[in-house]
């Protein structure tokens, strides 16, 4: 008699799955957030390939949630990424506090006072994850900012600190003095309103549009961001620098800018703040170093954040109820984005713009409201 089989095993190793087939598992579970979270939760190698996917397949393709301030819940574009709206256990620290920006799934708190500290909390949870001393308690920060390997912390035109993150060595000890490392920014450059990655590469963007890349990997500290000149933007008087400001994101391959475009040839004898009548978006072409504007972005949609100070690009998210091709905006006070419009899309004279009022946005509170967030584990 032939010896009998073995019996196979019923407890397989599903870690050691190839990582085509297990990629397109992957795929079929977006957008739902929590199917996501429970194919992280398997095993390490699984949790590893999601966030090796998370830039080029998993954020592209999941519209943010947007925090309400200050009932404190997260509200999904669609019932497929969550079933229903959640609450969020804000920490107390909050309670005073101001929202720096909302960066890699956390969001950066400045508590001034007796505190004098940075605090990093969960943006999906609510979680304090660190709580650090500022380098200075008389500077007045204005923004801070997340990278793959630093925590940037801006309070000038000229100078900005950095910090190893998430690296650092004493994360929950509020009275250990981390070792913030002090950097120049060029003379030309303007206030510091978004940091993000792109290709690899870090840049940032002034408040007059200007393009900076930051060189955190023991660059001399007169040498960690350089200005990238570029041409093709209109006057910075053109568009809204305070309010509702510049906005850099990446698509897929492309850079691309978003400006709040003033209305044009005002009559001489009108004294009233100009309005924003356009959305303009324009794409970096690398090669020559210009900008150009575009009335189409293809399948990618974006979501820009006044609040949060943060934009993203979507991509294949039709199934979400969201419009290909659109510009979506959440303003401070609102519960809701704004309809979404085309690139390029400019009031006719006898319509209120955009609806963006610049007292509305002035009056909101220190944690304004919405704000647009994605999980930590996408990061």
């Amino acid at each position: 008699m032939p010896p009998a089989a073995p019996s196979p095993d019923p407890y397989r190793d599903w870690a050691d799955l190839p990582e085509l087939p297990l990629a397109e598992v992957l795929r079929r579970l977006l957008p739902c957030i929590r199917s996501l979270y429970a194919f992280a939760g398997t095993c390490r190698p699984w949790r590893h390939l999601l966030r090796a996917s998370a830039a080029d397949l998993i954020r592209p393709r999941i519209p943010p949630l947007l925090l309400l301030c200050p009932d404190f819940r997260l509200v999904p574009f669609s019932p497929l990424v969550v079933p229903q709206s959640l609450s969020y256990p804000i920490p107390a620290l909050a309670e005073g506090a101001t929202l720096l920006s909302a960066s890699r799934g956390h969001l950066i708190l400045l508590r001034r006072g007796s505190f004098n500290s940075l605090h990093l909390v969960d943006a999906l949870t609510g979680a304090e994850r660190r709580a650090l001393q500022l380098p200075s308690p008389h500077f007045p920060y204005h923004y801070a900012a997340l990278t793959p390997s630093h925590l940037l912390l801006f309070h000038s035109m000229h100078a900005f600190f950095s910090l190893p993150f998430p690296e650092h060595p004493s994360p929950n000890n509020i009275n250990a003095r981390p070792d913030w490392t002090k950097h120049a920014l060029p003379r030309a450059a303007s206030i510091i309103t978004t940091v993000i990655e792109f290709r690899g590469r870090v840049l940032g963007l002034t408040d007059r549009a200007q393009i900076l890349e930051f060189h955190l990997g023991g660059a001399p500290s007169n040498q960690a961001a350089r200005l990238l000149p570029t041409t093709g933007l209109p006057d910075a008087t053109r568009f809204d620098r305070l309010q509702f400001g510049p906005h850099l994101v990446a698509a897929g391959d492309r850079l691309l800018l978003v400006l709040f475009m003033f209305e044009a040839n005002l009559a001489p004898l009108v004294f009233r703040a100009p309005r924003v009548n356009k959305i303009g978006v324009y794409a970096l072409d690398w090669a020559r170093m210009m900008w150009e504007e575009v009335d189409n972005i293809g399948a990618y949609t974006l979501f820009v954040d006044i609040a949060g100070r943060s934009t993203v690009a979507c991509v294949d998210v039709g199934n979400c109820g969201v419009e290909e091709n659109r510009v979506y905006v959440g303003v401070p006070n609102s519960r809701a984005w704004r309809r979404p419009l085309p690139p390029g899309w400019e009031a006719s004279p006898n319509v209120e713009g955009l609806g963006l009022n610049s007292r509305e946005t002035m009056a909101c509170r220190p944690l304004a409201s919405p704000i647009s967030v994605h999980p930590r584990l996408f990061f």
